[in-house]
């Protein structure tokens, strides 16, 4: 009987289905990364205060 490589065969399809369309449902109106406000950030150019 084949019962055992077709219920393997089954299963590889549906999780290679799944990983398919967890990679496509992505949500694209909203940005993959935000800066967290807490980390540390590169010095960049001085902004002059004002002037007295």
């Amino acid at each position: 009987m084949a019962i055992r490589p077709l219920i393997f065969g089954v299963l590889f399809i549906a999780a290679f289905v799944g990983i398919i369309l967890s990679i496509i449902w992505v949500d694209t109106s909203h940005p993959v990364h935000q800066p967290d406000p807490l980390s540390p950030t590169a010095p960049g150019p001085a902004t002059p205060g004002p002037v007295q």
